[in-house]
């Protein structure tokens, strides 16, 4: 403890005084001087949190820090709300300061202070959401905005701030931000949606239940309007969450509807290999559905001969013995939807 605690010179509680004071005077002024401060004093947090590379971190410091921070009302939300304001190293040492003291636990009941007390600033919640939005506002902005998006996937992997970041109204423009102009902002958009929506499996599928047709019809319009990384991931993730059996409700729901079944086969035809092979994995839980609507019935007879067609031929150069299988039985399917059945009732 001592030789960490002498190189930083300044006790855990004066660093988080410090810091409270520089983010004050930064907030008004946004003066270069008051960033060296804040960024000063991150540095020398973030080393008490993850060590200095010559000293690993004192469990003792790193618990009087997280203390410290706890007691200094509002400096966490202070740390996020200014963090365009701060030099690109100094914001990410805030992020790596802020994921190390949500996850640190604190005596004598190990409990977590921090996610509690997140999940009662929705307004930080909503700010590193919105972190995408930033636009033309601070110098190196996509750069700000991946940041938050590393504050924001440490906040989902605990269920309560999963939820608050769920039912935030900023939620929704995740589907906007996975279609930005910048491949950086959309990939990182895109890897905190995953974590969002796969961590916590119980509360997803009541978050999906409640809002089944706002979610999916962004997601659809995203399907099909979006980029090709975008349509990729996008596809990608949607098989996994139809065939998660926690979203079982969800999943009968989406493949009960002809106009999902259409933008899947529609989907199967597209140019990219990839997007074909990702809409496959979706359009085979509609097929495979032993209790198909009529109109779902009634679409697939239609255009039985073509997908049978169609599936005889689909990436056959593609060494996966699993895929093969999935064909095979695709078609097995559709041949026993003959002609000659009685025509579902529309």
């Amino acid at each position: 403890m001592t030789s960490l605690f002498k190189k930083h010179k300044r006790t855990p509680k004066e660093l988080a005084l410090k810091l409270a004071n520089a983010l004050d005077h930064l907030k008004d002024s946004g003066a270069e001087k008051d960033q060296e401060s804040c960024g000063k004093y991150l540095g020398d947090m973030r080393a008490v949190m993850y060590g200095d590379g010559e000293n690993p971190p004192d469990p003792a410091l790193q618990s009087q820090l997280a203390e410290a921070v706890f007691a200094s009302e509002g400096l966490l939300a202070a740390v996020v709300i200014h963090l365009p304001k701060l030099f690109f190293e100094s914001r990410k040492d805030a992020a790596a300061v802020f994921n190390a003291l949500v996850r640190h636990p604190l005596e004598p009941d190990e409990r977590l202070p921090f996610v509690a007390y997140l999940e009662a600033q929705p307004d930080v919640v909503e700010r590193c959401l919105s972190g995408s939005e930033l636009g033309d506002q601070t110098v190196g902005n996509d750069n700000t905005a991946l940041t938050y998006g590393t504050m924001l996937r440490e906040m989902a992997r605990y269920e309560p701030l999963c939820r608050r970041v769920l039912y935030c109204p900023g939620f929704a423009k995740m589907f906007e931000y996975m279609q930005s102009a910048s491949f950086e902002i959309a990939s990182d958009a895109a890897a905190s949606f995953r974590e969002i929506l796969t961590r916590h499996k119980a509360l997803v599928s009541e978050y999906l239940e409640k809002n089944f047709e706002n979610f999916f019809g962004a997601y659809n319009q995203m399907l099909e309007k979006g980029n090709y990384v975008t349509r990729r991931q996008s596809l990608k993730l949607l098989s996994e969450l139809l065939l998660d059996r926690a979203n079982l409700s969800s999943m009968l729901r989406y493949i009960g509807d002809v106009e999902n079944l259409c933008l899947m086969m529609n989907l199967l035809r597209d140019e990219a290999r990839s997007i074909q092979f990702e809409a496959f994995h979706v359009f085979k839980v509609f097929v495979a559905n032993p209790q198909k609507p009529p109109p779902v019935v009634a679409i697939l007879k239609k255009n039985r001969e073509k997908l049978m067609g169609y599936l005889a031929n689909f990436q056959n150069d593609r060494e996966d013995e699993q895929f093969a299988e999935e064909k095979a039985m695709l078609t097995r399917l559709l041949e026993q939807m003959g002609d000659d059945d009685a025509a579902p009732a529309q």
